[in-house]
């Protein structure tokens, strides 16, 4: 799902849906919507808001990269 598609989803206006996330303009939505990439830190609470509709390695490289990752293992 693209973040226009859950934004509509929410019957949220652009200015609404920025405010959820701390944008200061419906531009900055717009972008992230035309786009679909945002910061990490968007990305991330934007995944958490969605309950994991939303992917952010989609929306972010770092957040990608990251996850793409091996994990680390633990000493014993």
């Amino acid at each position: 799902m693209r973040i226009i598609q859950y934004r509509k989803s929410l019957g949220l206006n652009q200015e609404a849906f920025g405010a959820l996330f701390g944008l200061k303009s419906k531009g900055q939505v717009s972008e992230i919507e035309r786009s679909n990439r945002c910061s990490a830190e968007i990305a991330l609470a934007i995944e958490a808001h969605s309950k994991f509709v939303i992917d952010a390695a989609t929306l972010n490289d770092v957040v990608h990269a990251a996850r793409r990752q091996a994990p680390i293992e633990e000493a014993a």
